[in-house]
């Protein structure tokens, strides 16, 4: 049975009718997320180095966010796809343990311009992106991200998905899309907390461009790549029934399975300070009454953010003990949390001292359909305060994420710049070629 031609058939066939209007909606959302992430990463070290490194290598015919000049869509589409995920405020699944939008939106959008497609097609690869990377992700996961990033490494194949749509590939050419990127699809965990970490994002969106448009120029391949006895899945430690990969008639679109980001952490503390929120909203304390913190968290969360570390703004978005004093302090884990002065404040560090962090066994056996963490508070007076949540919230009203959009834009340009490209992002219909939205974002 050749499961990668199978979910090749059914991205292929995607309608817009097939989307409908309610992800329709949301598509404009998520890219107005992934828009704001790139937005707000623009002038920082890391963007200015890649951005030299994009006109280094030159090229016309797409947009790097933030660079005045044209540059390739291969280009695009790996600058696009690190800076997208700069921040790590982008989107998210906890099924495929990824971040969907970063791969995909930097492909389908280098891939639309590149093919001077309209909002229709770019939609239509959003969508076959999403469901590549949620399917192939979920049917390897949870013991492929022991070692693999999965955003790098079946983000390669979303990018591709993403790109092949855009293109109107056939299942035929989008299986050997499949089969090419097969083998240029990486990254690792270990990169964690470090620049390299943006490298496997870029890599997978300019990747899977790369192997569709190889795939259409006529480059053989093997069959059934991600799922055969000598495929991606089984060398890169996917479990032995690989069935989640395949849609079933009925099954909704995963696409509505993502979700955003509500602080400006890794995933993996999302729940902890989601219940921390809660907590203090319902019960207002002083970090000063609080004698102590338990964080009782899955396995994936105890290995990755344990351990207190400030050193940079990357490696504090990975640490619980941090993020969690933030919360406490400030009632919120946003960019404003993780600048030089608080990464060095002694006090900060002094209070991550009463928090401690440990794995619930029973927490890990119900990773990654769900994502629970529990929050217990010891204050002074002998009061405790407990509370635990299965799966961060993720799903916020649409006006949080303009709220969010509005934030992160006016980091990095004008507000009247913010109110166009808000305008610009929303207001696609299907006819609309994206040229004016990636226009306005070369000169931020």
């Amino acid at each position: 049975m050749n499961r990668t031609r199978q979910l090749c058939d059914f991205l292929a066939a995607l309608s817009i009718e097939q989307i409908g209007e309610k992800n329709l909606l949301d598509i404009h959302y998520k890219l107005l997320d992934w828009i704001g992430c790139c937005i707000a990463a623009n002038g920082r070290p890391v963007q200015k180095r890649l951005a030299a490194l994009a006109l280094q290598e030159g090229g016309t015919g797409a947009t790097g966010i933030g660079i005045p000049e044209a540059v390739s869509p291969w280009n695009a589409a790996f600058y696009n796809g690190c800076i997208s995920h700069a921040l790590e405020y982008d989107d998210t699944n906890k099924i495929a343990i990824t971040h969907p939008g970063a791969p995909v939106l930097a492909a389908a959008l280098a891939a639309c311009e590149a093919e001077h497609a309209d909002f229709e097609l770019l939609a239509l690869g959003i969508t076959a992106g999403y469901e590549a990377m949620i399917r192939l992700g979920g049917a390897v996961n949870p013991d492929h991200y022991e070692y693999f990033h999965t955003t790098g490494t079946c983000g390669a194949f979303a990018a591709a998905a993403a790109a092949g749509r855009i293109m109107g590939l056939d299942s035929e050419t989008l299986e050997r899309a499949f089969g090419i990127v097969s083998t240029m699809a990486s990254g690792l965990v270990c990169v964690f907390g470090t620049e390299a970490k943006l490298v496997t994002v870029g890599n997978a969106a300019r990747n899977g461009l790369m192997a569709a448009q190889m795939a259409r120029a006529g480059l053989s391949a093997p069959e059934d790549a991600f799922a055969s006895d000598k495929g991606f899945a089984r060398a890169c430690r996917g479990k032995e029934d690989l069935s989640f990969m395949v849609p079933k008639p009925g099954d909704a679109l995963l696409l509505e399975d993502a979700y955003y980001k509500m602080h400006a952490s890794c995933g993996h503390t999302h729940s902890a300070l989601d219940a921390l929120q809660a907590l203090l909203k319902e019960t207002p304390v002083c970090p000063e009454d609080v004698e102590r913190i338990e964080v009782e968290v899955y396995k994936t969360a105890q290995t990755l953010c344990a351990a207190y570390q400030t050193e940079t703004e990357t490696k504090a978005k990975f640490s619980l003990p941090y993020c969690v004093a933030c919360m406490l302090h400030f009632g919120q884990v946003t960019l404003s949390q993780f600048t030089p002065e608080l990464l060095a404040s002694a006090s900060l560090s002094r209070y991550a001292q009463r928090i401690s962090i440990r794995e619930n066994p029973d927490f890990t056996r119900v990773y990654p359909q769900l994502r629970p963490e529990k929050v217990t508070l010891f204050l002074k007076d002998g009061r405790i305060l407990s509370r635990q949540v299965d799966l961060p919230v993720g799903r916020p009203e649409y006006s949080f994420i303009e709220t969010k959009f509005d934030s992160l834009a006016g980091m990095g340009t004008s507000p009247e710049q913010v109110h166009e490209i808000r305008a610009l992002a929303l207001g696609l219909s299907l006819q609309d070629r994206p040229s004016s939205l990636m226009q306005a974002l070369k000169s931020l």
